[in-house]
């Protein structure tokens, strides 16, 4: 039973992390929900590990920090080059610096 409430956690941040990608059109918005998915993910692995296998979790766990980690350095330095240049955070307005 405490199982289930487990997964049920996990399922709704999951929810909440793809609803922000998808109300959002703010690029920081959005990469901060794919961090919410993420958290998920690896509160989902470790539900799971724990209940149903004996094995190690760490090196899943410290992949999925890492890449999380990578992702949160990536938003800082687009998020400095966006303000330094005054562009809008707007996914519509982005897609119009290619030109």
């Amino acid at each position: 039973m405490i199982e289930q409430a487990f997964i049920f956690l996990g399922f709704a941040v999951f929810v909440l992390g793809v609803a922000g990608i998808v109300s959002s059109r703010n690029v920081i918005i959005m990469l901060l929900s794919t961090e919410v998915i993420m958290l998920s993910a690896s509160f989902m692995a470790v539900v799971f590990f724990n209940f149903n296998v004996n094995g190690s979790i760490v090196p899943l766990l410290f992949t999925i920090w890492s890449i999380a980690a990578a992702e949160v350095i990536m938003v800082i330095v687009f998020y400095r080059y966006l303000a330094g240049s005054k562009a809008s955070l707007d996914i519509k307005s982005l897609s119009k610096l290619r030109d």
